[in-house]
């Protein structure tokens, strides 16, 4: 369960533009991180030494069912039967198109 952190109280219209601004200038860190991360796990070992830092590259399996087949092999109510349902509340941001 989430914890619930007490905020300062924000003005929603410049909360939206501040998240905006930080996600635009954070967006070319993100992607240079995503890339170091490829390039680190493309080597092909399980630890990187740094002068500072270590890497640890983890493999794992996952087991992903096919819920098309099963829905199609049980049946709608069947499938439903075996699935339990979560609220998901997420927040995207888009910019406005001023006229």
């Amino acid at each position: 369960m989430s914890k619930v952190v007490a905020l300062p109280p924000v003005i929603p219209a410049v909360a939206v533009d501040e998240l905006a601004d930080l996600l635009a200038r954070s967006a070319p860190m993100i992607e240079r991180i995503e890339l170091l991360k490829a390039s680190l796990k493309a080597m092909g070992v399980e630890r990187i030494h740094g002068t500072l830092h270590d890497a640890v590259i983890y493999l794992s399996e996952r087991d992903i069912p096919d819920t098309k087949r099963l829905r199609a092999d049980l049946g709608e109510e069947v499938y439903k039967s075996y699935c339990t349902k979560s609220l998901s509340v997420s927040c995207k941001v888009t910019a406005r198109k001023l006229v």
